[in-house]
């Protein structure tokens, strides 16, 4: 008998247990029920506010992608306008660039030998022109110097060598 009041006692406990898991499930039922029409309600509102919303920007994306596309046609015909006109002006840049490098050599031979000629032509007149007035001058020095000794004028040396040397100087 002993064993019958435990049998009794586990019987009841579980009958106890499987009550309390029909009320849980009958809880979970009743919560899910609530979280389904409060999930078709805000589906309701989203299809309410949010599809017109969602029609009207597909009908502005479908309207935009016509002139999109040709603005997009545009900017690609442009770049490939803008790239052929930087190549030619790139080409007359180089061109100019060159032709400006040979005339500046062109200028430097040309200054080089204007200034080498000039140069010639200051030695030649030195040469041609100083010298033979120097000797000139020095030959009437002489002259003067010879006359002046046989007219009977004589000057101290010293005064003479400088007055030539001022003259040969100027």
């Amino acid at each position: 008998m002993a064993h019958e009041g435990v049998f009794t006692f586990f019987v009841i406990v579980t009958a106890l247990a499987v009550v309390m898991q029909a009320a849980i499930l009958y809880a979970i039922y009743h919560a899910l029920r609530e979280l389904r029409d409060a999930v078709i309600r805000v589906e309701a509102g989203v299809k309410q506010h949010w599809h017109p919303l969602l029609r009207t920007l597909v009908s502005i994306a479908d309207a935009a992608r016509e002139p999109v596309s040709s603005i997009l046609a545009n900017v690609a015909d442009i770049s490939v306008v803008v790239r052929d006109r930087t190549r030619a002006v790139d080409t007359v840049a180089a061109d100019v660039l060159d032709r400006f490098r040979a005339e500046a050599v062109r200028a430097d031979e040309l200054l080089t030998d204007i200034l080498l000629r000039t140069q010639r032509a200051v030695d030649a007149v030195e040469r041609g022109v100083l010298v033979p007035v120097r000797e000139l001058s020095a030959l009437l020095a002489g002259v003067r110097g010879g006359i002046g000794f046989f007219l009977g004028r004589r000057r101290s040396p010293a005064s003479e060598r400088t007055r030539q040397e001022e003259e040969l100087f100027i």
